[in-house]
């Protein structure tokens, strides 16, 4: 479904405020942008988050983890109707453990709702089959 230039635009800045959170490791920002009834599939097999508060208690056990981390997004594709919308990308991860580094591959799916005054995250699904060392 093609979605409108307006639409497109409020998404994108949704997931700049994304990748930006995640660059500072702050979960109270990434929180910001997502549903009290927020659910997720992350990258590691049988990984799944379901509430915001199991969001929080998952992005502040990997920010702990991790000395840096960097979020891509690429070949982004958005789609809407009404007040929902839905994206699909690919995304690189750069994190720094311990001094070494390492980039993961990945794909993102995730749908956004509109409150009527912003999108937020309802549902996020990322896979990253592909790792790299750096």
């Amino acid at each position: 479904m093609r979605v409108s230039e307006q639409t497109r635009d409020q998404v994108m800045a949704v997931l700049r405020r994304l990748l930006e959170a995640a660059g500072r490791k702050d979960a109270g920002g990434i929180l910001a942008l997502t549903d009290a009834d927020f659910r997720g599939f992350w990258g590691v097999p049988g990984e799944k988050v379901i509430g915001k508060e199991a969001l929080r208690r998952h992005l502040e056990r990997v920010f702990t983890q991790v000395d840096t981390v960097t979020l891509e997004f690429s070949s982004v594709h958005i789609g809407a109707e009404g007040t929902v919308a839905w994206v699909m990308a690919d995304v690189t991860c750069n994190l720094v453990r311990g001094g070494a580094g390492q980039t993961m591959d990945g794909l993102v799916t995730a749908v956004l709702r509109g409150t009527g005054h912003a999108w937020i995250f309802a549902q996020i699904h990322c896979s990253f089959p592909a790792i790299r060392g750096r």
